[in-house]
């Protein structure tokens, strides 16, 4: 949105970001927003991405098949000598039951720390546990304002809502059946830092790692996620320790998973990158190859150690096509196949969607809003028209169907032509508007439009 005279070049870095779609407020792509500025100003528009998003990758295929980009290709890493890190896929079928570091893998960095190397494991759950649970009668630490568990933090003692950010203390004992045995369920970096100095707690740095930790010195393992670098200059101060050699393991989210140039890094390990596989959302194989991806590229970043960089993934299924596509670095082949499946599917980028949200305090103010307005759109003057190009989904609840005692609907709208989306949308706003006046409307706290939405 910046005055700019005399713009010619607009470079959209990392294009695939779902940062990139505004979700308050005025609800935009900046991506597309470049693309589009870039037409409107005849400037050039570079999209930059080692894994570009399927919709940029399907606009970039050859002008005879349609394409509108040019797609301009960089086969190999930057640097004379730097490789790709080699791809280890860990079956945790075969591995010990429960085990959170496979044999393998905890050797392998054992084998980093004693050449003085760095290691990075990534685990996008925060906290130290996603769920409190009550062995007797099964109580867990929901959040009384929202559809979500509350997440065990151990460092303070707390359950806090990453949604809401309701916070209490960890009870003693069941607040069902009043037994103390509670336990938590499940992992997120705090546990596995705690787990990982556990595993790590006999073993000393090499004096070769930094001339201020002197031969002998413990482990170093450091955390970084949303809650370690809450206070200010924390999150500089953490990576500052990494760039100079200080840390020998760094654990962390999809904060450290991408954009960082961590030139001591040689192995990278997703330790439970299996909850993605099995999404409803139809964009969440392409999120998690990205982001596997991604992560794979902290490894091996300096050209003189890359030969001997790694990336584990531990899996229980790891003959399956996403991993076999990573471990051959081949986003080709990876995105082939998933536009494949979204064209027998109809989904985007074959189709053009649209979401309307709604907002009440009960669900059923929320759907019979959106239910009303579905209704509505047949006293359009076009509606004959639409009504061969568009669909109008029945309204059901969110995923994430409470938060901060709001409760949410949804409805999704879908077109072959972007064009007769637009237009419907158009039209129908007006409808929408109309119904917020009416009784169907009443309770209604607020509703948007949200187009080419990111999860549905």
């Amino acid at each position: 949105f910046a005055s700019m005279p005399s713009l010619k070049l607009i470079i959209v870095d990392e294009e695939h970001d779902p940062s990139y779609k505004s979700q308050e407020g005025a609800r935009y792509s900046a991506r597309d927003l470049a693309v589009y500025r870039g037409r409107l100003e005849g400037a050039k528009v570079l999209l930059g991405s080692a894994t570009p998003s399927l919709e940029t990758w399907h606009h970039s295929r050859p002008a005879a098949e349609g394409g509108r980009y040019v797609r301009l290709e960089m086969p190999s890493r930057v640097g004379a000598n730097a490789a790709l890190p080699l791809v280890r896929r860990v079956d945790m079928n075969h591995q010990p039951k429960k085990c959170v570091f496979s044999p393998p893998l905890l050797d392998a960095i054992v084998q980093r720390v004693a050449r003085g190397e760095q290691s990075m494991v990534f685990l996008n759950r925060r906290g130290y546990a996603p769920v409190l649970q009550c062995t007797d009668c099964d109580w867990k630490s929901e959040c009384p304002h929202c559809s979500a568990y509350r997440v065990f933090h151990k460092i303070d003692r707390t359950l806090r809502c990453h949604h809401c950010g309701y916070a209490e203390r960890v009870p003693r004992a069941c607040p069902a059946c009043g037994n103390p045995d509670i336990a938590p369920l499940g992992r997120g970096t705090e546990r596995l830092e705690e787990h990982l100095a556990e595993l790590l707690a006999n073993l000393r740095r090499p004096n070769s790692v930094s001339e201020q930790w002197p031969e002998g010195e413990p482990v170093r393992i450091a955390r970084i996620d949303a809650d370690s670098t809450r206070l200010k200059g924390e999150l500089q101060a953490q990576l500052a320790r990494v760039h100079s050699g200080e840390v020998d393991v760094l654990v962390g989210t999809q904060m450290i998973a991408k954009g960082h140039d961590f030139r001591r890094i040689t192995l990278v390990a997703a330790v439970n990158p299996d909850g993605a596989l099995f999404s409803s959302d139809f964009r969440a194989p392409e999120r998690l190859f990205s982001l596997l991806m991604q992560a794979a590229g902290r490894a091996g970043r300096d050209a003189d150690i890359s030969g001997q960089s790694e990336m584990w993934l531990q899996t229980f299924h790891p003959q399956h096509p996403l991993f076999d596509c990573l471990k051959r670095h081949d986003f080709r082949a990876f995105a082939a196949e998933q536009l494949t499946e979204r064209q027998q599917a109809a989904m985007p980028p074959f189709s053009f969607q649209a979401l309307v949200r709604a907002e009440a305090r009960t669900q059923e103010v929320a759907q019979a809003f959106l239910t009303t307005a579905s209704a509505g759109a047949a006293d359009l003057p076009e509606y004959a028209q639409f009504s061969q190009n568009v669909t109008l989904y029945p309204a059901v609840p969110m995923s994430m169907q409470r938060v901060a005692n709001v409760e949410r609907a949804q409805m999704l709208i879908e077109s072959p032509s972007r064009a007769a989306l637009q237009r419907f949308l158009g039209q129908w706003q007006a409808v929408l508007h109309h119904t917020r006046q009416q009784p169907a409307g009443r309770g209604l706290i607020r509703w948007a439009v949200d187009v080419d939405p990111l999860a549905i």
